[in-house]
């Protein structure tokens, strides 16, 4: 085995890792502290990032979460949204300002197509796109053309689907494993919210292999009204 090249020391100390480079970059806050701390502080910036998990596994209230901490801190924000799921009277009570999100319905064939427009318009500061149960099949060029795009325009991506997708394009993954509901104890049986189990599959600031299991879960609780 040939031994490794050694680089001038005068190019070494231009030279930032991915980790400074995303340090740099900084994170936007997901809405949920829970979250906030299990991905070292957010969803990164200029990123593409995935949020993966079933119906009913909190995935569209975590979403709503994103959306609407963003439009609170005066950011502007776009959702792509496959198939008409967005339920503005949710939305509203999730803290969502609908007049200040802009709303793109659209078929699962022409997701991608519209999230890679709005991006490539520029000055959205986070773009979902919610797949919803959809599973549109995009080539790697296309998830590499979000990633390159999202670190050029300093635009959060954040992709909403029920399986992975993007792959190593993804900066951040956090996947949600089945909801558990939650009743109240009181009276009749009555529906008072979800319990969900998130892992960050991908991203952070410890590499994964040294990290504990329990250190890469957090445990999300969502009320009827989330």
């Amino acid at each position: 085995m040939s031994p490794r090249p050694a680089l001038d020391p005068a190019l070494l100390s231009h030279l930032i890792s991915a980790q400074r480079l995303e340090d740099r970059r900084g994170r936007r806050s997901s809405g949920l502290p829970a979250l906030d701390r299990l991905l070292g502080g957010g969803w990164p910036r200029a990123a593409l990032c995935e949020l993966v998990g079933r119906r009913s596994s909190g995935r569209t209230a975590i979403l709503y979460a994103a959306l609407a901490r963003a439009i609170s801190a005066g950011e502007a924000v776009a959702l792509v949204d496959v198939g008409g799921g967005l339920d503005p009277r949710r939305a509203f009570a999730a803290g969502i300002a609908l007049r200040r999100l802009l709303w793109i319905r659209c078929a699962a064939d022409a997701a991608a197509k519209a999230a890679d427009l709005v991006l490539g318009a520029g000055g959205f500061d986070l773009i979902a796109l919610d797949l919803g149960d959809a599973r549109p099949r995009l080539p790697t060029a296309g998830w590499i053309r979000f990633k390159h795009g999202a670190e050029k325009q300093g635009t959060t991506v954040l992709v909403s689907a029920p399986a992975r997708a993007a792959g190593a394009c993804a900066t951040a993954v956090v996947e949600l494993g089945p909801g558990t509901p939650r009743f109240v104890a009181d009276g009749a049986p009555l529906f008072a919210g979800l319990r969900a189990r998130a892992v960050r599959a991908r991203g952070g600031h410890e590499p994964e292999q040294l990290e504990s299991e329990e250190a890469r879960c957090a445990s999300l609780a969502f009320s009827c009204r989330s």
